[in-house]
């Protein structure tokens, strides 16, 4: 061999020794016992500790419970609470015997101002029912002195709602009385402690103009009259109560129905946030692209007509307005959702399921 060659040669063992020795690579020696594990995947190991534990999804509802709020609303319109039963009268055991029905059937009662302002504030399942009074008839709230003593007459409406809440406080304790000036109630000698006495248990007062006077058959100016007297007439015993609705006497409306929402007369003002009809259907609910605030149709609490829709609504209940049990968010079923306003949500949720 040459010497070049052998220089070649020595050179290429020099190199190889070098990289066995000097680089770190185990000899045969050394991995005689070794294990040789995979290095781990550090994003695998993540995703199996993280991995989720996978569970049904909870029930948006109580079971059984499927709400409907584009649903319909009962506004009920009596008048006179006496003997013996008629056209707009109903006696007092009729008039319990309403309230048990509807109580049973899963209504509760709910304020016309909160129906007005969307805020329906009743359990999961239940149906809102509105109760108003045409009139301030004597029968509507009536006291019986004894001598000694004065008290609710238990036979007139007050007294019976009063009875009621007491046996059933879940029903609870809701009307709005449309009076005018006339005789409201009766008994004039207790004309300001009876209206004190709706306010503070929460009951409303609404407008049904000064004089009973049919709208229908007056100007712009007279209307105005109308309204704005009975707001002055109501402030001399109620001096801060705002009244914000208006029920139609004989359910006329006059020609210039923009004098129904807002006006004033000699400095005394009025707006109305709604306006009543006397009949003949449930009302659409707030959330519902047909609402209007300013026509709100009602029921003649009587046997035949209150008769007649609570067995429609029994019958159909997808068009019976059924809480979710939140006032802060409105539930549709998806088969309804066509028929939300979603303008009119009162900066609630919307709850499509």
């Amino acid at each position: 061999m040459k010497i070049t060659q052998l220089s070649s040669y020595l050179l290429v063992m020099i190199v190889i020794v070098h990289l066995v020795t000097g680089c770190g690579i185990p000899t045969t020696k050394e991995n005689k016992n070794s294990t040789v594990t995979p290095e781990a995947d550090p994003a695998a190991t993540l995703v199996e500790e993280n991995k989720p534990v996978v569970q049904p999804p909870p029930e948006p509802f109580p079971p059984g419970i499927e709400p409907n709020e584009v649903g319909r609303v009962m506004i009920l319109m009596y008048h006179q609470i006496d003997e013996p039963e008629g056209e707009w009268t109903r006696t007092p055991a009729n008039f319990r015997r309403d309230l048990t029905k509807l109580y049973e059937a899963g209504y509760r009662l709910t304020s016309l101002n909160d129906f007005l302002d969307n805020n329906i504030k009743i359990p999961a399942g239940f149906s809102p029912v509105i109760i108003t009074f045409d009139d301030g008839t004597q029968g509507q709230f009536n006291y019986l002195n004894d001598g000694d003593t004065i008290r609710i007459d238990p036979d007139s409406a007050v007294g019976i709602l009063e009875e009621f809440y007491q046996a059933h406080p879940d029903f609870g304790l809701a009307a709005t009385f449309y009076i005018y000036y006339g005789n409201p109630f009766g008994q004039p000698e207790y004309r300001k402690e009876k209206l004190h006495y709706l306010v503070k248990r929460g009951f409303e007062i609404g407008n049904h103009s000064c004089s009973h006077a049919n709208l229908g058959q007056l100007n712009s100016t007279d209307v105005k009259k109308e309204l704005a007297r009975h707001i002055k007439r109501t402030r001399e015993y109620l001096p801060d109560y705002e009244v914000r609705s208006l029920a139609l006497p004989y359910g006329a409306s006059p020609q210039d129905s923009m004098s129904l929402l807002e006006g004033q007369y000699q400095g005394h003002t009025y707006r109305n946030d709604g306006i009543l009809l006397v009949g003949a259907e449930p009302a659409p609910a707030p959330n519902r692209l047909e609402y209007d605030p300013y026509r709100l149709p009602r029921i003649r609490a009587d046997g035949k007509e209150l008769e007649k829709w609570l067995t429609y609504f029994a019958n159909n209940p997808g068009e019976r307005y059924i809480s979710d049990g939140d006032p802060n968010t409105i539930s549709v079923p998806a088969n309804k959702e066509g028929l939300v306003d979603t303008d009119n949500l009162a900066g609630k949720e919307l709850r499509i399921y």
